[in-house]
């Protein structure tokens, strides 16, 4: 099984594919970020493990080994590269999510309304009746309301293991096209149901309201939208995953 088991910061994943290079060795860019991406953790071991996180969710990395190095193209680097941490914050927790089941498992405890309270004991019994109780699903559970700490969904509270719920983050305007390519690497398909994909558990911490804006502006450029009776689909540009390198 893999976890959320140690935390991450959005500015640590965007410092991370900032150094990223095309055809780099995996060894170099680890060197590269235990350096520079995470200054604010002052063990090594610590910053290891979590940037053991963000390369196997934000980085494809073909071969195996010593010889192991990136691809030849990254979008989660382009958009890096032309966009702020807090931009693209909302899409990086959404790939985060998407990518880790024990994450999504927490998010009924987790989406509430602002000032509400999440308890880290709470999420950790709920986890373990999920999924028993092994290391990666105990260490999930801090892990993960760190993580929505540092993202700005929650907010410490009075007691140790409480935080305060604070608010879902909206997707920019710019990068909304990269939150629908993350998700249709899970869920492949050349159509989207417009309301299903508000739906997803994996965007349940995003603000979805500003969704139909968003479909409606960047047609036609990566799909076109349609309506079948009460439902609206966008038929997607991509059919594949070098055409969405072409558009992205």
């Amino acid at each position: 099984m893999i976890g959320l088991d140690f935390p991450v910061k959005p500015e640590w994943i965007h410092a991370v594919l900032r150094l990223w290079q095309p055809q780099q060795p995996v060894s170099v860019l680890v060197r590269a970020a235990m350096s520079q991406a995470m200054p604010d953790v002052a063990g090594a071991k610590s910053r290891r493990n979590s940037l053991v996180i963000i390369l196997r969710n934000f980085v494809l990395s073909p071969g195996g080994g010593s010889q192991r190095q990136t691809g030849d193209f990254n979008p989660w680097a382009v958009y890096a590269q032309r966009f702020s941490a807090l931009d693209l914050a909302p899409v990086y927790l959404a790939q985060l999510l998407l990518a880790h089941e024990v994450a999504r498992e927490a998010l009924p405890l987790l989406a509430q309304s602002p000032g509400e309270v999440c308890r880290s004991e709470a999420l950790r019994r709920r986890l373990i009746a999920r999924f028993g109780e092994r290391k990666v699903v105990t260490n999930s559970a801090s892990a993960l309301m760190r993580t929505l700490q540092y993202f700005g969904v929650l907010q410490a509270g009075a007691r140790p293991g409480e935080y305060l719920f604070l608010r879902r983050l909206p997707a920019a305007h710019p990068v909304f096209p990269l939150l629908v390519w993350a998700v249709w690497q899970f869920h492949p398909a050349p159509q989207i149901d417009l309301e299903q994909f508000a739906a997803h558990p994996a965007l349940a911490l995003l603000a979805t309201d500003g969704f139909q804006a968003e479909w409606e502006a960047h047609q036609p450029a990566y799909w076109s939208l349609s309506a079948r009776l009460d439902t609206r689909f966008a038929t997607l540009k991509a059919a594949d995953a070098l055409d969405w390198a072409r558009l992205l």
